[in-house]
């Protein structure tokens, strides 16, 4: 039995959110019908802890209104502390109330309580800022290439973290960085110790970050027989057979992404899969040349964009916009395409797959290396050389 989280609807027509316990999504689907809810749909953890008021509160999801991700401002003390006060206002009024009221009857013990109710609910997060902003530094290095960069934050980190699946995460990254460079046996290597140890805890997670390895090697065929493993591992897991199919979709057997999307059904993923069973959709349409690949990859586009301020989407949302400019390319709506692309562009053309980058450059040409190439001189001209 596993715990499920969902949201759905009461008989009353009220919002429910909570969790169930079930072995897999069709027995917490069957058990949360029985008991009159409706409209029910499955929940990442994440998203049933952000605070309410983020729920579905999204800025516009139109492509022209993403900021280019070069743009996006890393975020610095001042925004942190701001949203950390935010989240912690109710013990921040706590400890300003008995601030104020042991000022106000000069009680020193009333005082120290304010205080420490206050270091209770900063001091954590503080000592984790720096942290935090490095790991938000690798994030941006990766999406844009600066290997070397990306490497030394990598290390950085690696010193600092002592729980096995943090300090997993770091060498798997590391490891990505690694294969981008060209040393992919080197990479598959230092990742397979992994296995033996996460086993009891996960028994695809290597195999799903050896599938990222081998992608940014560009090496597909790695690709998709590492998301492949992931999936033998655990197939009742939906999501690992979504992350198969749009592994198949993007650079590998039609048939077989047809076939695994077949077995799904998008009511029982947790919504963050959702957009990839989208880009599935999209994908295998955008191979057969339908029009309906605008639609489906219009609409994955959209809920990763809804994400587009934490780096750890950029190379899926760059990913997916760009099979979507593609798509709208090849209908000839053309200025649509490259409103699309242009945003993503500096993460694309670091992180497109081979055949995804010269289809595009082919329907776009302001996007060709030489294009590229006529830009950056402007830009140099414009600052005096």
């Amino acid at each position: 039995m596993a715990r499920i989280f969902f949201s759905a609807h009461d008989p009353a027509g009220h919002t429910v959110m909570d969790s169930v316990d079930a072995g897999n999504a069709e027995q917490a689907i069957a058990s949360l019908a029985a008991r009159g809810l409706a409209n029910i749909r499955l929940r990442d953890v994440a998203e049933l802890i952000a605070p309410r008021d983020e729920r579905g509160g999204y800025p516009p999801a139109a492509p022209q209104a993403l900021l280019p991700l070069r743009q996006q401002p890393e975020p610095s003390l001042c925004t942190f502390c701001a949203e950390l006060l935010r989240r912690q206002r109710y013990w921040v009024a706590l400890a300003a109330f008995l601030l104020a009221s042991g000022l106000v009857l000069a009680q020193a013990i009333v005082v120290l309580l304010a205080l420490g109710v206050l270091a209770f609910a900063l001091l954590p997060a503080l000592l984790q800022y720096r942290y935090a902003i490095c790991h938000d530094r690798l994030l941006r290095a990766m999406a844009f290439g600066r290997w070397t960069d990306a490497a030394a934050l990598a290390g950085q980190l690696a010193s600092q973290v002592r729980k096995p699946m943090p300090a997993f995460d770091l060498a798997a990254r590391a490891a990505c960085i690694c294969a981008a460079q060209g040393e992919l046996e080197k990479a598959r290597t230092a990742l397979e110790p992994w296995r033996e140890r996460l086993h009891a805890k996960s028994p695809t997670l290597v195999d799903q970050r050896l599938a990222m390895v081998n992608y940014a090697a560009g090496d597909y065929a790695g690709f998709v027989a590492a998301s492949r493993a992931a999936h033998l591992a655990a197939p009742a897991d939906l999501a690992l057979r979504v992350d198969l199919a749009l592994a198949e979709a993007r650079v590998g057997d039609l048939l077989a992404a047809l076939e695994l999307l077949a077995g799904v059904d998008p009511r029982k993923l947790p919504a963050s899969r959702c957009p990839f069973h989208d880009w599935a959709r999209g994908m295998i349409a955008l191979r057969h040349g339908r029009s309906e690949a605008v639609t489906a990859l219009a609409g994955a586009t959209r809920s990763l964009q809804a994400h587009a301020a934490n780096p750890a989407t950029w190379l899926s949302l760059a990913q997916c916009s760009g099979a979507y400019a593609l798509a709208l390319a090849q209908q000839g709506r053309r200025d649509e395409a490259e409103a699309v692309l242009r945003p993503v562009w500096p993460v694309l053309r670091v992180h497109g797959d081979r055949l995804l980058l010269t289809l595009l450059r082919r329907e776009l040409p302001a996007f060709a290396p030489q294009a590229d190439k006529v830009r950056r001189d402007d830009r140099v001209a414009r600052r005096g050389g």
